[in-house]
């Protein structure tokens, strides 16, 4: 048997990671509430809100499905998030967003601005603003079933 787990996220996230990088002229997209060193203002997180939403009924092969994503903007600047976070609204809603990632096989489904999320930390506010995005894609599991090579039928009922 083959290695067949279905969707690989971690291509929604370079896809992800690759737009974002595009529409803000280079600005880090890194994974939410993740370990590691913060990158410098502005910066960009992105969490799986819901990974899998079916939308077909008793499919499990090659199954279409969509999953929602939050984008959030930080910086010191609540000018700027919410500016960085209109620009990735449009960009997404755009052909070009649209076409971008059509190319990796993920489809816009619908795109939500969310508005400010600002957090309160120690003495100060960090300021976040962000959207979310309603994506379509494709789940590459195959349903491997063995095949009935020959079969016989025999009449036990028969009398000799």
């Amino acid at each position: 048997m083959s290695e067949n787990k279905g969707y690989d996220y971690s291509d929604l996230a370079t896809a992800l990671v690759e737009a974002v990088s595009s529409l803000s002229d280079g600005q880090p997209l890194i994974e939410s509430n993740s370990n590691g060193e913060q990158p410098d203002y502005p910066f960009c997180t992105y969490s799986i809100i819901n990974p899998f939403i079916g939308i077909t009924f008793d499919v499990v092969q090659n199954e279409t499905f969509e999953a929602v994503i939050s984008l959030t903007w930080h910086d010191d600047s609540a000018i700027n998030v919410l500016n960085l976070a209109n620009r990735t609204n449009k960009w997404f809603r755009s052909f070009a967003g649209r076409d971008f990632l059509f190319q990796k096989n993920i489809i816009v489904v619908d795109v939500k601005m969310d508005g400010q999320r600002d957090d309160l930390i120690s003495v100060e506010y960090e300021r976040k603003a962000g959207l979310d995005i309603r994506l379509r894609l494709n789940d590459s599991f195959i349903d491997e079933v063995e095949s009935i090579d020959e079969f016989s039928i025999s009449n036990e009922n028969e009398e000799e």
